[in-house]
């Protein structure tokens, strides 16, 4: 969105920019300057949007999903410590008073490969593919 800088400095109830907007021949307080490349007007981002939307949602959302990733990384590799220690001393399983523990042993795992199906079988693959609706989501990638 193209805002006004100077709208919402002096923080007017319409901080749109006037060049931009649908009302500007009907609006009483349309900018007296008005024009494309206004020194005034500036780009709204996303970002821009959420952060005045939701300020604390953000921070609070990034600050969680920064620590998860961190303590994934530690439990990955508190996991492979654990797993080596139980296949050493060969421990199946075993518990605490919250949490129980089982050793999962090496196999293999058969799937079809649906793109190499699609490509030499399309009529088979589409034959026997399912469409399912999927529930809007937001997805957090850490950098």
């Amino acid at each position: 969105m193209k805002k006004c800088k100077l709208a919402i400095d002096e923080n007017m109830n319409c901080q749109m920019c006037c060049y931009y907007c649908d009302d500007k021949y009907i609006c009483n307080d349309v900018c007296s300057e008005i024009m494309e490349d206004c020194p005034k007007l500036i780009e709204e981002t996303e970002l821009d949007v959420i952060q005045s939307a939701v300020p604390d949602v953000l921070k609070a959302i990034t600050d969680i999903t920064v620590e998860k990733k961190k303590l994934d990384e530690q439990e990955k590799l508190m996991k492979e410590k654990l797993l080596h220690a139980m296949e050493e001393h060969g421990i199946k399983s075993f518990e605490n008073a919250k949490v129980k523990f089982m050793y999962v042993a090496p196999s293999t795992r058969t799937s079809i490969d649906s793109a190499k199906l699609k490509k030499e079988l399309p009529e088979v693959a589409e034959h026997y593919s399912k469409t399912s609706k999927v529930s809007a989501s937001v997805r957090i990638t850490v950098k």
